[in-house]
């Protein structure tokens, strides 16, 4: 045996990198983040509240080519289920599977008011709370280990504020989103942080990386029924290269 094999034997073999590629569009911004491991290679910001289905597609082919890889090298790819914009909703994950259909990447669906919780730092139990229109808001209440108290839910500001005192009571707790301001009076030890809070990518990432594909698929958490069109945009051409 020369020295040559002897030393690959004796040389660590370092585990791969997860190549992820994070996006979400359920909010108002369109945003990606590309990690090797744990190391962020892109990340790329787009405040928008109306148009994703134009800007996700070039936005993700310009991450790829800047993180130096082609679509088929991904292992994973983390994409935001809702609440949100419907609309927002569907490019996001119609987007992603098929990303997913075309490339041998697992596909992971995060619910975004978790992703918005990673997102921004915080003491405590902390409640997301975001505007959903139409008088109401979706909300989720989350220990300060992350774990959900009260999953998603939709409501009118006075009964989501309802809902949370019941389950809190007078405990201090941080409220994070644009939805935070249209809740009543509330105790003076809640405090609104972040009302103009996004989802960061990067966090989006992590969560999807370090969940379990199978009890996270990819499906979508409206909480009620449609208020937009369909998009008429592709959403997949020439995405993909080996």
């Amino acid at each position: 045996m020369d020295l040559y094999t002897l030393q690959s034997f004796a040389r660590p073999q370092l585990p791969v990198a997860m190549l992820t590629l994070a996006l979400d569009t359920a909010l108002q911004a369109c945003s990606i983040a590309i990690l090797r491991g744990k190391d962020v290679a892109v990340e790329n910001f787009n405040l928008l509240e109306k148009g994703h289905a134009e800007v996700l597609p070039p936005m993700v082919a310009r991450g790829l080519e800047q993180a130096g890889i082609g679509a088929a090298q991904l292992d994973r790819i983390v994409v935001t289920i809702g609440p949100g914009g419907f609309t927002g909703i569907r490019v996001g994950l119609a987007f992603a599977r098929a990303l997913g259909i075309g490339t041998s990447a697992r596909v992971v669906g995060i619910n975004s008011l978790s992703a918005l919780r990673a997102s921004h730092i915080h003491q405590g139990p902390c409640a997301c709370v975001i505007n959903a229109r139409r008088g109401e808001v979706f909300a989720a209440l989350y220990s300060p280990e992350g774990e959900v108290i009260i999953p998603p839910f939709a409501a009118t500001p006075e009964d989501a504020l309802s809902r949370l005192h019941t389950a809190f009571g007078d405990t201090p707790l941080q409220l994070i989103g644009d939805g935070a301001p249209l809740l009543p009076t509330h105790p003076n030890n809640w405090t609104t942080d972040s009302p103009d809070a996004q989802i960061c990518p990067v966090a989006l990432a992590h969560l999807g990386q370090n969940v379990d594909p199978q009890k996270n698929p990819p499906d979508p958490i409206y909480l009620r029924a449609p208020d937009a069109k369909k998009s008429a945009a592709p959403l997949f051409a020439g995405l993909i290269k080996q």
